[in-house]
């Protein structure tokens, strides 16, 4: 088997017989006992392993004992033809257990001879089977699962109660039945009608046996003519019940023919039609969350009619694609990592050119400062011109100086960052490349091949050590890109076969 399995069903505290089987029924408490691996219930399996607990809201022995508490105190109102009421316990037709099982290609015995080998592919089988079922689920749901290795194929029992629902109604979570019953809230049935049946005829009443007579001789004519009323009355009433058997089975047959032909006509019952739509759905959805990423394909080979090399090659098809969905899945988070790292090394060049802006602003700040101190100073020594205008020269001097000077950092810190936006791109559109670990790009920047030139001195020590450190980062990065692995996926849930 290489293909997915999924079975959903309610069941109810009164056990209905299995389709399909004569002697065979099952109620929820057997359905419990079997997921559970009690005795009674676990007669058909040759070895019984006690069941491996998986995620729910409840382990299985806490949703057994929620379920009972929960039946024992739900009543019912009754109300009879003649209008009096009466409570009693809920119908024990009533379905309150629902349960899916799902089913593996592998089977226990190869999972049980390596472990090792086929756990990850069955723990993510299972997570997915686990998270599907949720999303399916509405709110307000007690469910419990468990994995069984003890039988032919590797499997799930998960089973769930409608805890919110007043009657627990397992009908409510079951996908075609919910289909259904919308279908009949909202159109009318499309049941056929019999014919009319036949107007059979009555029969008389029976003679009434006469008074008892103290005359013996009036009391023997009274019972002879009774006698002959009841051998009468017993004639006309045959009579009557061959007329009434002949226009029965006349009726029977003509009703059958109507039925057939009525049948034939409608086609399935348009609930019927709706309830296996939401079924084949239900299937479908399954193979997109689960089957497909699984490597299961969607049927086997007896329903699509395919040969055994075509339903081989179909399942190393379907394997290759979920290993190649795993692949491309892996992909996407390295380049998602590559992409934060590119996002934090350009917030790091904002935050430089946010600080070089701040600098600026203080620069301004600084000289303003310096120009009020020197009109200060400028005033106290307007007694002396002479010393004042020397003076004056001076500190205009060596601000022109200082402001030439910055200027010229200013311009030199603008082509630096210009020139590793220049580096970056060149990185980013594939024009630079790493050479013995050093960086080779067609076109270097101005600045940098002054840096490498005569024209060394001309740039400053801390632009240089800029540019290089700068330079050296994009080295490592791009070698770290290159070189990365992307990180196992850690899943917190619980390993299935562990």
């Amino acid at each position: 088997m290489a293909y997915q399995f999924i079975h959903i069903e309610t069941y109810s505290e009164q056990p209905k017989s299995v389709k399909g089987s004569k002697d065979h029924f099952n109620c929820a408490a057997q359905v419990e006992g079997e997921a559970s691996r009690d005795p009674i219930y676990s007669e058909h399996v040759e070895n019984p392993l006690p069941p491996k607990q998986l995620h729910g809201t409840l382990t299985i022995a806490e949703f057994r004992e929620k379920r009972a508490r929960l039946l024992a105190g739900i009543t019912e109102t009754v109300t009879l033809k003649n209008g009096n009421t009466y409570n009693r316990g809920l119908r024990k037709d009533a379905a309150t257990l629902y349960t899916e099982i799902h089913s593996h290609p592998l089977t226990s015995a190869e999972f049980l001879a390596d472990q090792d080998a086929h756990r990850d592919s069955l723990n993510t089988w299972g997570v997915r089977v686990l998270a599907d079922f949720q999303t399916r689920m509405p709110d307000g749901i007690d469910f419990t699962s468990v994995l069984h290795l003890d039988e032919g194929h590797v499997h799930i029992h998960i089973l769930a109660m409608n805890t919110a629902d007043p009657k627990l109604d397992a009908n409510k979570l079951h996908a075609g039945k919910v289909a259904a019953a919308r279908h009949r809230e909202e159109n009318a049935s499309d049941a056929i009608v019999s014919m009319p049946k036949p107007d059979l005829a009555k029969r008389p009443k029976k003679p009434k046996k006469p008074r008892p007579s103290k005359n013996r001789t009036t009391q023997k004519k009274n019972d002879a003519h009774h006698a002959v009323a009841v051998a009468t009355w017993e004639a006309e009433c045959e009579e009557i019940n061959v007329c009434n058997a002949a226009l029965t089975t006349e009726w029977t047959a003509q009703n059958k023919v109507h039925l057939n032909e009525a049948r034939k006509e409608r086609g399935r019952p348009a609930v019927n039609k709706v309830y296996v739509n939401a079924m084949k759905k239900l299937q479908d959805d399954y193979y997109k969350f689960v089957g497909k990423p699984c490597g299961l394909l969607r049927i086997g080979p007896r329903l699509a009619r395919k040969s055994t090399k075509e339903y081989a090659a179909e399942k190393k098809q379907a394997k290759r694609m979920a290993k190649e969905a795993a692949q491309l899945e892996r992909h996407r988070k390295e380049q998602a990592i590559r992409e934060a790292e590119l996002r934090a090394r350009a917030n790091q060049l904002a935050s430089a050119e946010t600080d070089l802006v701040q600098r600026e602003a203080l620069h301004e700040t600084e000289t303003e400062a310096a120009n009020k101190a020197l009109e200060k100073e400028r005033a106290s020594l307007r007694g002396t011109k002479l010393e004042v205008k020397k003076a004056q020269e001076i500190r205009v001097k060596k601000l022109v100086e200082k402001e030439n000077k910055l200027s010229h950092r200013e311009a030199e810190l603008t082509e630096a960052v210009e020139a590793m936006a220049e580096i970056f791109e060149a990185v980013e559109t594939g024009e630079a490349e790493i050479v013995d670990g050093k960086l080779k790009i067609p076109q270097w920047p101005d600045i940098v091949s002054r840096m490498a030139g005569a024209g060394r001195a001309e740039v400053s020590s801390p632009i240089r050590k800029l540019i290089k450190g700068f330079t050296r980062l994009v080295v490592k990065l791009s070698k770290r890109t290159q070189d990365s692995h992307a990180p196992e996926m850690q899943d917190d849930r619980p390993e299935l076969g562990g």
